[in-house]
């Protein structure tokens, strides 16, 4: 089963930043002048914030959340649509073939993110995936995003549901936050740096991180018969 990360994997850029924009432009027409206005102020009040450290990055997501879902109530979707349609401009055009495979339902894989659910989920969909796993849009303050430890017992529990615990697990990352993800898969494509590549394939000597891909499921197919 293919396990693939979103910002810096799937897209070239971070949807974060991407997503930050948007409220900072605040193309919110539902709202009105007014309303707009209000909307890119206190994105640019919690970034201020958020710059001068009176608070954490985690902080600074779930604030964004709240103003996100504040500012979207009533338009029918149409921003989550607009972001998303945003975001599917930046996928990166080698992963496109295994995209496809995906949506086609060829080969079974989950989108495992970071990102904050309220457009993840729906760029997701639009990717092709039906699995899913991102920051939950109604967690509470003190609930951490779906990173590192916890992106990794997100992934586990998805696959002990499913069933899936012989599959082999191919990992699609760019990052070294995805570490214990690394270490329970059978094959990496690293989309990162190639510095960062060299540090964590220091880190799992017993794990293969290949840089990049090209192909499609059967380039997948040999390198895991590789790994073996």
């Amino acid at each position: 089963m293919l396990i693939l990360d979103l910002d810096g994997t799937i897209l070239s850029v971070n949807s974060f930043h991407r997503w930050v924009f948007y409220l900072m432009r605040a193309r919110f027409p539902h709202l009105g002048a007014a309303g707009r206005l209000r909307v890119a102020c206190a994105t640019l009040k919690a970034l201020s914030e958020r710059k001068m450290r009176l608070t954490g990055h985690e902080a600074l997501k779930w604030r964004l959340q709240k103003l996100w879902q504040t500012a979207i109530e009533g338009d029918g979707g149409a921003s989550e649509r607009g972001l998303v349609e945003e975001l599917m401009g930046y996928v990166r055009p080698e992963l496109a073939p295994l995209l496809k495979a995906v949506a086609a339902g060829e080969v079974e894989a989950v989108m495992a993110t970071a990102a904050a659910g309220d457009y993840a989920y729906g760029l997701g969909r639009s990717l092709g995936f039906t699995h899913i796993l991102a920051t939950h849009p109604m967690r509470a303050i003190t609930e951490p995003s779906n990173v590192g430890e916890r992106k990794r017992q997100a992934v586990l529990d998805f696959i002990a549901r499913n069933g899936w615990q012989d599959r082999p697990r191919i990992l699609f990352t760019d990052h070294e936050d995805d570490l214990p993800l690394i270490r329970i898969c059978d094959a990496v494509y690293w989309f990162g740096t190639e510095s960062a590549r060299t540090a964590v394939q220091r880190m799992v000597p017993g794990t293969r991180l290949h840089a990049g891909f090209s192909g499609g499921l059967e380039t997948v197919a040999r390198h895991v018969v590789m790994q073996h």
